[in-house]
């Protein structure tokens, strides 16, 4: 019986269990406050009624069981991150008590990534940093993300290669965030070429979720006015 069980075993591995036994990735929205006015956010919809706020040390304090079983912690939701001055706070502590192998990101606009806020994040011990864009021709970028420009973007990049030197960090990595209109689907090849010219190593590019009516037009899948407008967040993976 022995015998025709370990036959079995070598025909037959072991199989991983489907379900981890404690969550492997945590999203913390360390600020609903943002510093621009993309069409596409939910935060330009009229009904949303979002109260604004930053997430302090007490709350992240009640986190710190979670950290030890995580693969990933992604310090961002509908706000922007660079403005809780205490992000680096919240970046180090994860760090401490994360695993070895796991890694720290977020998703920012870089408005405020200067050279200094760079080495501060590195620093701290941040991983990756996903940088949105939703173009790569000056008007269509302005327009979609009011407030800021190609220009921005480009700086937030070079801020960050200079801080990968500066603190020893090569493998912390730059990425892009893409979301998908009809105003700029035809640039997305252009789009991505220029990012990797500027050291960016991964892009995620997701469709547009539309929060009102105004958003159904700009949907590359065409929805009718019918359709049903989403809940849910744009895709936040880093």
């Amino acid at each position: 019986m022995k015998q025709r069980a370990a036959a079995l075993s070598e025909i037959m591995p072991v199989t991983v269990p489907a379900l981890l036994q404690y969550p492997s990735k945590l999203f913390v929205e360390t600020t609903s406050r943002c510093n621009l006015n993309c069409v596409m956010c939910m935060k330009q919809n009229a009904g949303g009624g979002m109260r604004d706020g930053d997430l302090t040390p007490q709350t992240f304090q009640a986190l710190e069981g979670a950290l030890p079983n995580l693969e990933a912690l992604i310090l961002n939701g509908v706000g922007e991150p660079l403005l809780n001055t205490r992000l680096e706070q919240f970046i180090g502590q994860a760090k401490r008590d994360m695993p070895c192998g796991s890694w720290i990101g977020f998703q920012s606009n870089g408005l405020l990534l200067s050279h200094l806020r760079a080495i501060s994040l590195l620093n701290a011990g941040v991983d990756k940093i996903c940088l949105s864009m939703d173009g790569v021709d000056s008007s269509t970028f302005s327009a979609i993300r009011a407030g800021s420009q190609l220009l921005d973007l480009e700086n937030a990049c070079n801020a960050l290669l200079a801080a990968k030197v500066a603190c020893g960090r090569p493998e912390m990595e730059i990425g892009v965030e893409f979301v998908v209109m009809r105003d700029n689907l035809a640039q997305l090849p252009a789009a991505l070429s220029w990012a990797a010219e500027r050291g960016v190593t991964f892009a995620i590019v997701s469709h547009l979720h539309p929060f009102d009516e105004p958003h159904l037009e700009k949907c590359t899948s065409a929805p009718t006015r019918r359709s049903r407008c989403s809940s849910a967040g744009r895709a936040r993976r880093i």
